[in-house]
């Protein structure tokens, strides 16, 4: 039997014991106590933050944007869950905000172990996760799922990697109160993947943060021209594809100004060791430069100043670097997948996911074509303002309030039953 207050196994019914949804997350302002699932009441929310300061752009980039926003939208108090000192402090602090740093960091015994007693001891109310949560933890959990391609593409991940995953986060899904993902094509292959019912699986897009957003003084031309592509260092990102096209490009134009500026770590060494290979013969002559990971501030300038924006990634959850490309105004090149169309629209080039030629073809075209480029830089912005991180926020509180109210509820039924 579980200790008293521990939650095991899946949650029966959310569905048919919580209050349905709110249709309508994105309106403006704080919500104040009173107006959620659970009236006048406080709540306390963890969040485990241990994604801030690895580097992993796109789980980074979701809860450190989110948890932000939430300080903005809601009195609960927050209890966030770091495991690098550095990030720990530089967390601005703020009231109704509890900072905590774990130890030991390595997940195998966090998430188990610490993270379940460190919620205990803080007596949260539901507590946010991004794939992988507790398997015995004392209040609901909700977990963020950006995509599922540890699942359908394990030849691109570790086999250290495919364990922990393959055996972790559909456990946690399982267990999980409702799960969050970034777009509507996650949401369906989340379901076909895993037959969670349609009621447990919501989506809260990616945003864009506002540093990315166009500005009048966009620069003009510069004199070292320059492709840009965003992108860890693996095969799911396509990026030799990439390289091929750039090559033929150059095969057809000598003439050609642009270089292409690769930005990303490395994810398996010997992946990103075949990839250099492959472009060997242009980092030689400086035609191709692998910058490595760059803070947002130089990736802010990167892509104001590059030409056009490419991504040519095999797949995705959201795609976030193309959005954030067109936020700023430059033009985005993509491939034509289906989370790409959700995203992007038609204010983005898409193209062939591996089609050499056609990549080659797509960036002579927006290199040479200014009322292309006019036209992409106008339309790129307009389809960007549609993803704000506040409105994600908004999706995540509800989630997480809801959490709060089934577990409540739970509580409450044990006590008048008579149970330990």
């Amino acid at each position: 039997m579980p200790a008293r207050g521990i939650a095991t196994g899946r949650p029966r019914s959310p569905e048919a014991t919580l209050p349905p949804r709110d249709p309508s997350p994105l309106r403006p302002g704080p919500l104040p106590l009173g107006e959620g699932v659970l009236s006048g009441r406080r709540l306390r929310l963890g969040i485990d933050a241990h994604a801030i300061g690895e580097r992993r752009t796109g789980n980074e980039r979701f809860i450190a944007n989110v948890v932000r926003e939430l300080r903005g939208l809601c009195e609960h108090e927050l209890v966030l869950y770091f495991t690098r000192p550095e990030s720990a402090a530089a967390w601005p602090s703020s009231p109704g905000t509890e900072v905590r740093l774990l130890r030991p960091a390595n997940p195998v015994l966090r998430i188990p172990v610490v993270l379940p007693v460190r919620a205990f001891r803080d007596r949260l109310d539901a507590l946010l996760v991004q794939y992988t949560g507790p398997p015995f933890v004392s209040c609901p959990v909700v977990t963020v799922v950006h995509d599922v391609a540890f699942a359908l593409f394990p030849q691109y991940f570790s086999l250290s990697d495919r364990l922990w995953m393959g055996r972790t986060i559909p456990a946690t899904m399982r267990r999980a109160a409702s799960v969050v993902t970034v777009s509507e094509f996650s949401r369906d292959e989340i379901r076909r993947v895993y037959g969670l019912r349609p009621g447990r699986v919501v989506v809260a897009p990616n945003g864009v943060d506002p540093v990315f957003l166009a500005r009048p003084d966009r620069p003009g031309p510069r004199r070292d021209p320059f492709f840009l592509a965003v992108g860890n260092l693996q095969p799911r990102k396509n990026v030799a594809t990439l390289i091929r096209a750039y090559r033929r490009l150059l095969e057809w134009h000598p003439e050609v100004p642009e270089r292409l500026v690769v930005v990303g770590q490395e994810w398996l060494a010997e992946e990103a060791a075949a990839l250099r290979l492959e472009a060997a013969d242009l980092t030689v002559n400086g035609r191709v430069v692998f910058a490595g990971y760059v803070q947002d501030a130089q990736l802010v300038d990167l892509i104001r100043e590059a030409t056009a924006f490419a991504y040519p990634s095999l797949y995705e959850g959201f795609g976030l670097p193309p959005l954030e490309a067109m936020a700023a105004g430059t033009p985005a090149l993509v491939s034509d997948i289906p989370v790409m169309r959700e995203v992007v629209g038609d204010a983005a080039v898409r193209l062939p996911a591996t089609d050499v030629e056609a990549w080659a073809k797509g960036l002579l075209r927006v290199a040479t074509d200014g009322a292309l480029r006019e036209d992409l830089a106008r339309r790129g912005p307009q389809r960007a303002a549609r993803f704000t991180w506040q409105a994600s926020a908004r999706v995540v509180l509800a989630e997480l309030e809801r959490a709060a109210a089934l577990g409540r509820r739970g509580r409450v039924g044990a006590r008048e039953a008579g149970l330990p």
